[in-house]
């Protein structure tokens, strides 16, 4: 009988690429208070979502080998926002620095909760006026699959 031939092992993920959102949710993390929870009620978050499913606005990220990135936000064909910068991966920790935009980085200090070859969730709190809640963004791979894997979470 002859002996089976191995496949390869399949490179880890990686998340350099272009990514565009697919949703934008909220996860309660342990406890938070009815108060909270009333506010996670946003009609203006309801909206981009609805905006994203119907193709009305576009978030695209691309993270490149250099370590920079580029993200667009793109709402009834107008170009809202257009920001650059550079990122830098460690374990599942996001850090971005963008320091031509007014506010910093939309990436910076966020949590990677999952990376797969075509699926990318990012978390991070929202702030001390919403104890306990993240706010997590599902990405999905547009384009081709990058040959080079730098940018992957080590374990």
């Amino acid at each position: 009988m002859p002996a089976l031939a191995q496949k390869p092992p399949k490179a880890p993920p990686t998340l350099l690429g272009r990514w565009e959102t697919r949703q934008i949710r909220f996860a309660v993390v342990g406890t938070a208070p009815d108060s909270t929870l009333e506010k996670l009620d946003n009609p203006d978050l309801a909206d981009l979502n609805d905006a994203i499913y119907m193709g009305a606005a576009h978030l695209v990220v691309e993270f490149r080998a250099d370590s920079s990135y580029a993200f667009t936000i793109e709402r009834d064909g107008r170009r809202q926002r257009t920001e650059t910068g550079t990122f830098s991966l460690a374990g599942t920790h996001l850090s971005a620095r963008s320091p031509s935009s007014p506010d910093g980085s939309s990436f910076n200090d966020q949590q990677v909760q999952r990376l797969a070859r075509r699926v990318l969730v990012l978390s991070f709190p929202m702030g001390p006026e919403f104890p306990g809640v993240d706010e997590q963004v599902e990405y999905r791979r547009v384009g081709p699959y990058p040959a080079s894997t730098e940018a992957t979470p080590s374990k």
